[in-house]
């Protein structure tokens, strides 16, 4: 007997989300992750998100490049034009924006304002079903990236959802053999 799951976005989120100005410099930033023992802050002025930075983007940006974090802001390394998603969102389609887009973190934004931020590890934790959406991801993008010419790889169809060993790109989706038979109408 299968149950219907529908989670929300709201319902995996972490709603107390740790939020820095531009200005702030990358070396308080990294103090505040080291306290908080989190990974990312956002970045905020206003009530929308601007920008995420990560421990990743502090190590890659101005630690490898010895940097001084005092004599930086956040503002100048953070990732900015963020997606988003809407607290009300299935959790399935929060987990395949997040597979699509290769990213691991999505503010949470409703009506323009931020109320959360939902991580891979928030999926995983609440719809373990749906890890594989992600971890799938991670595989199709090593696949893509080490043997560009083998076009083939494992997943999850994006059609039926079902999991095979063998997906194929048609049109930007990757599919299974039967229902890339049935789109081209063999």
């Amino acid at each position: 007997m299968e149950m219907d799951t529908q989670m929300t976005v709201h319902d995996a989120m972490t709603s107390s989300v740790i939020t820095i100005d531009p200005d702030t410099s990358i070396a308080q930033a990294a103090a505040i992750m080291t306290q908080k023992s989190i990974g990312s802050l956002i970045i905020k002025s206003n009530s929308e998100p601007e920008g995420l930075v990560t421990e990743s983007d502090i190590i890659s940006k101005v630690v490898s490049k010895d940097i001084q974090a005092s004599k930086m802001t956040v503002e100048e390394i953070m990732t900015k034009n963020l997606i988003n998603i809407d607290p009300g969102s299935d959790l399935n389609e929060a987990a395949r924006i997040m597979a699509k887009n290769n990213i691991r973190r999505l503010p949470v934004v409703n009506n323009g304002v931020l109320v959360g931020i939902l991580t891979s590890t928030d999926v995983m934790t609440v719809s373990p079903e749906l890890t594989e959406i992600l971890v799938e991801n991670a595989r199709m993008e090593n696949q893509i990236n080490y043997s560009s010419n083998e076009k083939s790889v494992p997943g999850a169809c994006e059609v039926c959802g079902n999991y095979v060993e063998y997906l194929d790109e048609v049109d930007g989706k990757y599919l299974c053999e039967e229902c890339k038979d049935e789109l081209e109408g063999e």
